[in-house]
């Protein structure tokens, strides 16, 4: 009875100081304070003791503490709240935030007449058992200060610690990796339930490249998107999905007392990739990283995952973005082309996996293509998109001509299509180069064989051929285009029955032009360069 007495009178005491205004309080100097551990590290079932300090303070008569901890790695002992002031305090309430969060509510007071406590104070302690291996964070979000007149003010700031439960370091492999936490060189950011559920862009600062996030984040977030913005600009977008499908395979004594933890870490120094001499980094490259941390430890990353995630990154202002896309980055590996597309210095791109990525730049010089001929450009563009490539390290053949089997592979790779289909001419061996681009162009209805089966890979390809395939691929992606008048080619007469509509077309978008005294030429074979051409004319169309 006599606790519960003391309990209610300080209560009482702090109620009332609340309803008073909120004054600052008379101070030489603000307060400050400071959160402290007696451990730096322990092992599972230990207990770690963390006190709260104030310095400066100025007749202090009664306070109020918000404590904030990780109860996925942390139980807070019942009973264990200290103080060493003259008073009377309430017990610590324990208030469950959810998301592997709680935090303590502990207010003290002085009564009657007493005056108030100045100078370097220890405020209180408490003491937490170790549930489970990880870096447990213990923040003060809150304080609320009281003087001997009853004028009050309340602090916001944030004073916290953090305690290494078990071993430290280690990395997180697929599947299960045991016994320690992943290396968090760059600190951790914790994120609350509530910072979930509000829909607003979690701003990442530099300090920080693991996030540390609800284990039900998924549930908080429902159908929506959580958005990550790092002090570099780059920003993730990660759907709710994702998150799900990290904990669909793990099993419920996996999924107990775990949470997630999202690295997103610029890549530098000697970590940087390795890249050609006609390529440049442009901006920051990123380290992506998904995992459940079980509470024994053990990391389980989500490597590839059905619903795709956006990420946005920067460019330098030295930047060409027409030259610029985005590329993953295989440890040791030669960066793979993703692409991107690019809006007010940003370049953003659907991702299907985690690993590293960045924005390159690529300029790449043939020695047969000079910088004024009339193709140099689009050779350029399209070389850095991974669309052309050349015929050695250092030569293009620009005026070389052009097979049916190579403008086919071209056209798939401009159009972005995903590689389906089997192989229906008996002239293309399963094996060959381009056997899988005209198979998935056969299936799209972009090409066909000069007869029901062959295709004649090896021929050169004509202009109205050329132009027809063009024309198909365009509609496959765009819909079927108005034609507006325009200048007939001299010698349309001679311009095939079935190529003639998408001649048209095609001049009608001005993809393409007629060569010398406005002729088509349908019967011509197409160069290098103006196949080159032709696929840039219709990627700046779609």
């Amino acid at each position: 009875m006599a606790r519960k007495r003391l309990s209610l009178l300080a209560t009482i005491c702090l109620a009332i100081a609340m309803l008073v205004p909120q004054y600052a309080m008379a101070a030489a100097d603000p307060p400050s304070f400071s959160v402290s551990t007696d451990k730096s590290a322990l092992n599972s079932g230990d207990e770690v003791t963390v006190t709260v300090k104030g310095s400066t303070l100025q007749d202090l008569y009664a306070y109020e503490l918000h404590v904030y901890y990780d109860s996925d790695l942390l139980t807070f002992k019942t009973g264990s709240e200290k103080t060493a002031l003259v008073g009377f305090s309430t017990p610590a309430k324990v208030v469950a935030d959810g998301g592997g969060e709680s935090h303590l509510v502990f207010a003290h007071t002085k009564s009657g007449s007493s005056p108030g406590d100045s100078g370097d104070l220890d405020l209180a302690s408490f003491t937490f058992t170790a549930a489970a291996n990880g870096k447990a964070d213990v923040e003060v979000r809150k304080i609320r200060l009281v003087d001997s007149e009853l004028a009050a003010s309340t602090i916001d700031s944030h004073y916290g610690t953090s305690v290494q439960i078990g071993p430290s370091g280690g990395s997180g492999g697929s599947g299960g990796t045991s016994g320690s936490v992943p290396a968090e060189p760059a600190g951790t950011l914790t994120v609350t339930a509530d910072q979930v559920k509000n829909g607003k862009p979690i701003e990442v600062p530099a300090s920080a490249a693991v996030i540390k996030l609800p284990s039900n984040t998924d549930e908080l977030l429902g159908k929506g998107t959580l958005s990550i913005v790092t002090s570099g600009k780059a920003e993730l977008d990660i759907p709710s999905g994702v998150f799900s499908e990290l904990k669909k395979t793990l099993t419920a004594a996996q999924l107990q007392g775990g949470s997630i933890s999202l690295t997103i870490k610029p890549v530098d120094g000697a970590a940087k990739p390795t890249l050609g001499a006609d390529t440049k980094l442009s901006g920051y490259s990123y380290e992506l990283k998904l995992q459940w941390i079980a509470a024994d430890g053990k990391t389980y990353d989500l490597h590839q995952f059905n619903e795709p995630v956006t990420l946005r990154l920067p460019i330098d202002a030295s930047t060409d973005p027409k030259l610029a896309s985005i590329f993953y980055l295989p440890d040791g590996g030669t960066p793979e082309f993703v692409g991107g597309t690019y809006e007010n210095s940003v370049y953003v791109a659907l991702l299907s996996h985690f690993s590293a990525y960045a924005v390159l730049e690529i300029n790449k010089n043939f020695s047969d293509v000079p910088s004024g001929y009339w193709a140099s450009g689009v050779i350029k563009e399209l070389f850095a998109k991974q669309i052309v490539t050349g015929t050695t390290a250092s030569t293009f053949e620009p005026n070389r001509s052009i097979t049916r089997a190579e403008f086919t592979a071209l056209l798939v790779r401009a159009l972005g299509l995903k590689a389906e289909g089997t192989p229906a001419f008996t002239d293309i061996p399963a094996g060959a180069w381009y056997a899988a681009d005209v198979a998935t162009a056969y299936k799209a209805g972009i090409v066909q064989g000069v007869s029901s089966t062959t295709f004649s890979p090896g021929a050169n390809i004509t202009r109205q051929e050329m132009v027809t395939l063009a024309m198909r691929g365009y509609e496959l992606m765009k819909g079927k285009p108005p034609v507006t008048a325009s200048e007939p080619f001299k010698d349309e007469a001679s311009i095939s029955a079935w190529a003639l509509d998408n001649v048209k077309k095609a001049a009608s978008l001005g993809i393409v032009q007629g060569r010398a005294k406005g002729e088509f030429v349908p019967l011509g074979t197409s160069t290098r360069a103006e196949a080159a051409q032709m696929l840039y004319g219709i990627i700046n169309k779609l």
